[in-house]
């Protein structure tokens, strides 16, 4: 769709952008630029004025269960942003969300082979509240009113001048609520597990695969090499399919338990290997040629964010994360922060646990 000043009703305009569903709840004048992608059983609720604009990359609003995403009185989502509850995300009114940011609060990373999910824990981002482009609001981040979130950071707790996280308790800890398991129970659950088995029988048909490997949509296949995939991976479906291409000579590795968003690209002419229980957000590329060549080895337990991308010849040690929208050129120690295009490091563990502390975040451009 493209960007218009006229006034339209509101579901007109969501039906333009493909994103009607039966649980969004719009007001008046939201304007939809570009393409947006509303998916899951939850609630989705944009209050009046709301602008998505996806003109330069698509955004995600993905509400699973009875999970609750709301967009406050004329706040901004720009392009290639990504908000997905379990529980509850509420972006207050007049913030801007900038682009690339991910919003998740639930880490999604089973707990078991029955794919229990950790517990969920609110975000709320508060009104006027700006979030810099790339950065990543992790489960329980609370972004107090006006404050504005340096691009790249990292956020899993409060956010802003001292004075307003003093002065009261992130809106979801008022109410009471309390973390939730999520669980997938029932038949109809069953029934979508087992089609997502045999569509991974379809899709992965060239690879050699684990057991109870699950694929949710469109995975597209070119193996001229050798491509291995582990017990319990998960390839999550989406408004765009994945690739995997894997050349002659060439090998790609993936681990057990080890999880892909929708349109994730692999693409090697050497080796890509990736370990267990990885998780990989939307959009992410992962090349080992071009310019130059080299294998790839990414470790156990890594999250690579949305809309990231992987270049020849790197190594990712275990533990790390990667900041949604990074270029990583060069090698990321195990348990480490990596952001920036190209990609600068911090350990995670200069991330204060005393929550005492002050909860400002340095951006990785203003480190030594």
């Amino acid at each position: 769709m493209n960007a218009t000043t006229r006034r339209t009703h509101p579901l007109s305009a969501l039906r333009n952008g493909f994103v009607v569903r039966r649980r969004v709840s719009a007001g008046r004048s939201v304007r939809v630029l570009g393409r947006v992608w509303v998916h899951g059983q939850g609630s989705v609720i944009l209050d009046d004025d709301v602008v998505l604009d996806a003109r330069a990359a698509p955004i995600e609003l993905h509400a699973h269960g009875d999970g609750e995403i709301r967009i406050g009185r004329g706040a901004i989502i720009e392009s290639g942003a990504s908000l997905e509850a379990t529980d509850r995300i509420a972006v207050g009114a007049n913030a801007t969300v900038g682009p690339f940011v991910k919003v998740m609060d639930n880490n999604f990373h089973p707990l078991d082979e029955e794919h229990r999910l950790p517990p969920s824990r609110p975000v709320v981002i508060g009104e006027g509240a700006t979030i810099g482009p790339r950065a990543i609001l992790l489960p329980g981040a609370w972004i107090s009113p006006g404050a504005m979130v340096p691009t790249g950071a990292v956020i899993s707790r409060r956010f802003g001048p001292a004075a307003e996280v003093d002065a009261g308790q992130p809106e979801a800890a008022r109410s009471g609520r309390r973390p939730r398991m999520v669980v997938a129970r029932g038949p109809g659950a069953k029934l979508r597990a087992a089609l997502e088995i045999l569509r991974a029988i379809w899709y992965l048909r060239e690879c050699e695969t684990g057991r109870h490997v699950h694929v949710g949509g469109r995975v597209m296949v070119a193996n001229r090499g050798d491509i291995r995939i582990g017990r319990h991976a998960v390839f999550v479906g989406g408004m765009i399919p994945t690739a995997i291409a894997c050349g002659p000579e060439a090998s790609i590795d993936i681990g057990e338990g080890t999880i892909f968003n929708y349109g994730v690209s692999l693409d090697s002419l050497v080796s890509i290997q990736i370990g267990s229980g990885c998780r990989f957000g939307s959009l992410v590329h992962v090349s080992d040629h071009g310019t130059t060549s080299g294998p790839i080895a990414i470790g156990d337990d890594v999250w690579i964010a949305h809309g990231a991308t992987i270049e020849p010849g790197v190594t990712i040690g275990s533990g790390s994360v990667i900041s949604a929208g990074s270029r990583v050129t060069s090698d990321v120690p195990p348990y480490s922060l990596a952001i920036g295009s190209p990609a600068r490091c911090m350990s995670l563990e200069m991330r204060s646990r005393d929550r005492a502390a002050d909860p400002r975040v340095v951006p990785a451009g203003d480190r030594p």
